[in-house]
C-alpha cells in the first residue's frame, strides 16, 4: 500500500482563508511599536472569528455524523478516537530543564556553603605553598564563574515560567473549554490568597454563572462540537510542545555554553599563572 505523504500546499479552500489572516497580520504589527502594551484579546477578535469560522466550515465538509452509504467521508466518533490517540502520545514535557535547573541549584547552593567556609580558613591561606595558593584562587575564579552562570540560567527559567502563551488570548480558537479553566471559568475571578468579602462575593457568583454555562455546554454539545474541542486542543497541545521543548533546549544551550567558557577560562587563567 502506498504511504500518504503531507500535502505540499494548503488546500484550495483554505488559501482564501491563509490570505485574509496574512492581510491581518500586516495590518497589525505594522499599528504596534516594541513598548505596545494594547488588549490582546481585542486586537485579535477578526483573527479568530475568521479562522474560526474557516475550521467550523471545514468540519462540516469533511465528516459525517454516523455510517451509512457514504465511504469517503469519515465518521465523527472515527475522527474523535484518532485525535484522542494522537493528542494522548504528545511529548508535553522536557527532563532537560529540570536537570539543567537542578545543577543550578546545586551549585548555588555548595556555592554558598563554600564561601562561608573560605572566610573560616582565609586567615590560613597564607601559610601554603605558591602553588597551592594558585590552585585555590583558580578554583574559587572557576566557582564563581559557575555561580554567576547559574543565576543566569535561573532568571532565564523564571522569564519562560512568566511567558504567556499566544493561545491564552483566544476564546475560540484556544484552549478547549473542556479541557482548560482559561476557556470555561471567568477571568475576572480573583485569585490573590488575600481576599476582602467584596472579592470573595463577587468569585462565588462568577462560580455559580460559570457553572451554569458550563453545564449548559456540555449537555447541549453535539458530537461535530466535540470534534471541534479535540481538534482544537490537540493544535493548543503541539504549539505548547513547541515551546517546551525550545525553552528547554535554549536553556540547555546557555548553561553549556557558559559551562565550556567557563572551563576555557579557567584553563587559560591557570596557563597564564603558571608560565608568568
Amino acid at each position: 500500500m502506498e504511504e500518504s505523504k503531507p500535502a505540499t500546499s494548503p488546500p484550495s479552500d483554505s488559501r482564501e482563508t491563509l490570505r485574509l489572516i496574512e492581510k491581518l497580520r500586516l495590518e497589525t504589527v505594522g499599528t504596534l511599536k516594541p513598548w505596545s502594551r494594547p488588549d490582546w484579546s481585542t486586537i485579535f477578535v477578526s483573527l479568530e472569528e475568521k479562522t474560526s469560522a474557516y475550521v467550523d466550515s471545514l468540519i462540516e465538509s469533511s465528516v459525517k455524523e454516523e455510517d451509512g452509504v457514504s465511504t469517503v467521508l469519515p465518521t465523527i466518533p472515527t475522527m474523535i478516537n484518532v485525535i484522542k490517540e494522537r493528542r494522548e502520545k504528545l511529548a508535553l514535557s522536557s527532563s532537560s530543564t529540570d536537570q539543567v535547573v537542578g545543577i543550578c541549584k546545586q551549585i548555588l547552593a555548595f556555592g554558598a556553603a563554600g564561601l562561608a567556609l573560605s572566610v573560616g580558613f582565609s586567615d590560613k591561606i597564607h601559610t601554603f605553598g605558591i602553588r597551592v595558593q594558585q590552585l585555590i584562587a583558580l578554583t574559587g575564579i572557576f566557582y564563581v564563574e559557575l555561580v554567576l552562570l547559574s543565576l543566569v540560567v535561573l532568571v532565564w527559567y523564571l522569564l519562560q515560567a512568566h511567558f504567556r502563551y499566544p493561545f491564552l488570548y483566544f476564546k475560540k480558537i484556544g484552549n478547549a473549554w473542556p479541557y482548560f479553566y482559561y476557556s470555561s471559568i471567568s477571568r475576572d475571578v480573583g485569585r490573590s490568597p488575600v481576599q476582602d468579602a467584596t472579592i470573595r462575593a463577587e468569585a462565588g457568583f462568577s462560580y455559580a454563572e460559570d457553572f451554569v454555562k458550563f453545564s449548559d455546554a456540555c449537555l447541549k454539545e453535539t458530537p461535530k462540537d466535540r470534534l471541534r474541542a479535540e481538534l482544537q486542543q490537540y493544535f493548543v497541545l503541539i504549539s505548547y510542545q513547541g515551546y517546551v521543548q525550545q525553552f528547554a533546549l535554549r536553556l540547555s544551550n546557555i548553561f553549556f555554553y557558559g559551562f565550556v567558557g567557563a572551563v576555557l577560562s579557567s584553563l587559560l587563567i591557570g596557563v597564564w599563572s603558571v608560565t608568568r
